[in-house]
């Protein structure tokens, strides 16, 4: 069988290979920045209408992340729900992906009306942490919509910077920074040669860390349970607790049947450590896991 002349270059070619990149992050920047607009001249109903038939319809299309994401529910709540079952949430994570990426489109409406748009639990517990002074670190996942988590904090007044990995397309990277930027959320990238220092003076300006940590991200990890099952689980949010000392909220934000959200923010973890720093640091990261 002959193989295709551009992909036997493409195979062969480091610089070749870049190319076709750069062309492909190009097209999904435009793309992206166009849907952004298109979407941003949208009523926010509308635009999260938008959202949930792109969703469906991505749902349709993508066939290998649909077949990833039945096969993740699979692994990880076996036979607790029925296939069809499993179908249905892994359909609304396809919807609430396109739904978050029209809010965030929408976020100058969605903060002039957060009063309405959201509902929070807990708030009295980082209240209590700022007149504490000297910052501590929230630990959340990738639910609902997390990127409105992060601003919500920053619309009702506390400093916080966000640990992120940089996006691979420099772009779309750029864009995520400058939402985030617009509403008041400072973006420390890990791979930033500067990330430490930036760091030590979020915390010393009193603000909350906010980090992720229900994805592998070939950072310093160790395994941990996670749905039953052992998963490599970054470190750095209870690696920064321990050794800095600092408080740990644990926030999550879910979609409200009749609209908007729900935030929930748990009491601070309480943690004794024991001396073993290693030992320390998997036992906290399992606590949040």
């Amino acid at each position: 069988m002959t193989l295709n002349p551009y992909r036997r270059l493409y195979d062969r070619s480091a610089a070749f290979r870049r190319f076709i990149r750069g062309l492909k992050n190009d097209a999904v920047r435009r793309a992206t920045g166009a849907a952004l607009r298109y979407v941003g001249r949208r009523p926010l109903d509308e635009a999260l209408a938008l959202g949930e038939r792109c969703g469906l319809l991505a749902y349709r299309l993508l066939r290998r992340p649909r077949r990833l994401a039945l096969r993740h529910l699979e692994i990880a709540l076996g036979d607790s729900l029925p296939p069809s079952a499993r179908e249905h949430l892994a359909r609304m994570a396809f919807v609430n992906a396109a739904r978050s990426f029209c809010e965030l489109a929408r976020i100058d409406e969605i903060r002039a009306r957060a009063d309405r748009y959201f509902e929070v639990e807990g708030l009295e517990h980082a209240e209590a942490l700022r007149a504490r002074g000297g910052g501590a670190v929230v630990v959340t996942g990738h639910v609902g919509n997390w990127e409105l988590l992060a601003a919500y904090w920053a619309w009702r007044g506390f400093p916080i910077a966000a640990v992120a990995r940089e996006v691979q397309d420099p772009g779309l990277n750029e864009l995520l920074v400058d939402i985030r930027r617009g509403q008041g959320v400072e973006t420390i990238l890990r791979e930033s040669p500067s990330s430490v220092r930036q760091i030590l003076r979020a915390l010393r300006s009193n603000a909350l860390l906010a980090l992720l940590v229900d994805q592998d991200t070939k950072v310093q990890s160790v395994s941990v349970p996670f749905f039953g099952r052992p998963a490599r689980t970054p470190v750095a949010a209870a690696a920064l607790a321990l050794r800095r000392d600092l408080p740990v909220l644990v926030a999550f934000i879910e979609r409200r049947a009749g609209g908007g959200h729900r935030i929930r923010i748990e009491p601070p973890i309480a943690f004794a450590a024991s001396g073993d720093a290693a030992a320390d640091i998997t036992t906290l990261t399992r606590r949040f896991s």
